[in-house]
């Protein structure tokens, strides 16, 4: 049942978002911030912190990670060491459960219960100062845990070195979708004098593709990803800018093609892989489009088939034989761009000016979404539907 053998993928894992890779691609500036930030601790022991602030799938988890990961490294290779604490807080989202999961980091088999936040902190302070060496702590989604009035653990935290004179200090890295000043009191804010803000804004259309490409390559057989198939992804994905959305219709992408047998991701598999994890294509907005825009929408589903894209030139003869069949009057070829236009607006559709090889540029649409043929069978759906109903009317 689950021994087929694999066409596409040559190792899975590499198509999980939460995968560290080698190299982080597109958040270079940032990593070097971190470095900058950090060399307190590694060159002299003094604790560091910093804060990551971006939206979803901007990176910020992957790039903590590979820069604690990298910096440990840098320490064995001189001869010291430094202990990597990683506490998801939307998950362990109060005190108690944050400081459990750190000191669970050193005694796995901690029990959950009959233990106070004070007697664990102790715990912890033990452990690291037996093990005398530097410890960071990453607070992913730290304002879950500071909504939940944890801002006296991350006091506790941030001045544990101070207390302990410096033998073991805690660094912290705190990310978040936003700013947490607001939920830290004036005591706690005074602890990060020392601290730093790295921001992590939304990737370009461009750093999508290389960082689709760039998994594509770790984790797909040589020229499974065709040109245009990662085109299509990035294109699709640098709506939001979100690189968890572009890696996980990646992922679906790849899977479907290998359930159907294809020895490549196609067209059709992107705007399937797309549509299951984020589509803009509901049967409501298709609704709300006059009988104009239905059919020159309808007429582009009809012509692209399981093409990646299709010519305004080509999509408009078919418009005139969908027309045709819709009994709908067919307009002259400025208001059939005008529809387009219209389309696009809507987040339909999405077009191109590319240059023929035979001289001149063309107007290419593409549909990003949903398969054109699943569009093409919802909007002759609905356009039945509203058929009957005006006639029994």
């Amino acid at each position: 049942m689950f021994d087929r053998r694999s066409i596409i993928i040559k190792d899975g894992t590499k198509l999980n978002f939460d995968y560290v890779p080698d190299t982080i691609v597109c958040r270079q500036e940032q990593q070097k911030e971190l470095e900058n930030f950090f060399a307190p601790m590694v060159n002299y022991g003094n604790p560091s912190s910093a804060f990551l602030t971006g939206g979803v799938g901007t990176g910020k988890t992957v790039t903590a990670k590979r820069f604690c990961a990298d910096m440990q490294r840098y320490l064995q290779q001189k001869g010291g060491m430094m202990t990597t604490v990683y506490v998801n807080c939307r998950i362990k989202n109060s005190e108690y459960a944050t400081v459990l999961e750190i000191l669970r980091s050193y005694d796995p088999m901690f029990p959950g219960r009959g233990f106070s936040i004070e007697q664990m902190m102790v715990s912890i302070r033990k452990h690291i100062e037996k093990d005398a060496c530097p410890v960071v702590i990453i607070l992913d989604e730290v304002d879950v845990l500071l909504g939940n009035n944890g801002k006296d653990i991350i006091y506790q935290l941030s001045r544990y070195s101070e207390e302990t004179k410096g033998k073991a200090p805690i660094s912290l890295i705190m990310i978040s979708q936003t700013s947490i000043a607001e939920h830290l009191d004036e005591a706690s804010m005074s602890s990060f004098r020392r601290g730093n803000k790295v921001t992590f804004s939304r990737y370009s259309r461009d750093e999508l593709k290389e960082i689709i490409v760039t998994r594509a390559e770790m984790a797909l057989v040589p020229g499974a990803l065709p040109e245009e198939c990662a085109d299509m992804r990035a294109d699709i994905a640098a709506e939001m800018g979100d690189a968890r959305y572009a890696i996980e219709s990646l992922e679906k992408a790849a899977v479907k093609a290998e359930a159907d047998g294809d020895d490549t991701i196609v067209p059709d598999g992107v705007r399937t892989a797309g549509s299951s994890v984020y589509s803009d294509v509901s049967e409501n907005k298709l609704k709300q489009l006059d009988m104009s825009r239905k059919v020159t929408l309808l007429a582009i589903a009809r012509c692209m088939k399981d093409k990646a894209s299709v010519s305004s030139t080509a999509a408009e003869k078919t418009y005139h034989v969908v027309c045709e069949e819709y009994e709908v009057p067919a307009r002259k070829h400025t208001q059939f761009a005008t529809y387009i236009q219209d389309l696009e607006k809507n987040g339909l559709i999405k077009t191109e000016t590319r240059r023929e090889e035979e001289g001149g540029r063309a107007l290419y649409i593409y549909i990003m979404n949903i398969p054109p043929k699943e569009l093409a069978k919802k909007l002759e759906y609905i356009m039945e539907t509203d058929a009957v109903e005006e006639g029994s009317e």
